[in-house]
């Protein structure tokens, strides 16, 4: 039953790092063109934010992964609530925050996860650091 349950876990984590990396791919590579059709970032970070891109995608190929092989304490996952009925919830927010497309919110979760689970798979530190810069290169940054 256990393994059953790992193995859904495992499969919940692979697709929310999915989304983030599909999501985030969007708000940078699109620009972060707002409803308005006006770029979310600041002009002089614009050029910038595609720079590292080849770097984050293989964190994220590196951290699914390692979540693939089990290559992380099951034990500390379990401590930061990112198994189980948490974890689902958790997923569920994020998936939402998607649907809704509001990039602050998803920016919120995404960050909550990411930070999470950077501390037992140390690619997400990469892919953390980089959702952090590029809030912070947005027109309305909100610390």
């Amino acid at each position: 039953m256990a393994d059953e349950r790992q193995t859904e876990d495992k499969r919940i984590l692979i697709e929310m790092l999915v989304t983030i990396e599909k999501r985030l791919h969007i708000i940078v590579f699109e620009h972060g063109v707002n409803a308005e059709g006006r770029s979310r970032f600041r002009k002089e970070f614009i050029k910038m934010l595609p720079e590292p891109w080849p770097e984050v995608e293989h964190a994220f190929l590196s951290a699914r992964n390692m979540i693939e092989r089990e290559e992380f304490t099951w034990e500390y996952v379990e401590g930061i609530g990112m198994t189980g009925n948490m974890l689902r919830w958790k997923k569920a927010m994020l998936d939402e925050s998607v649907r809704e497309g509001t990039v602050g919110r998803f920016l919120k979760f995404a960050n909550a996860i990411l930070g999470s689970l950077s501390k037992v798979i140390p690619p997400l530190e990469i892919v953390k650091e980089y959702k952090e810069c590029v809030e912070g290169a947005m027109k309305y940054f909100r610390g």
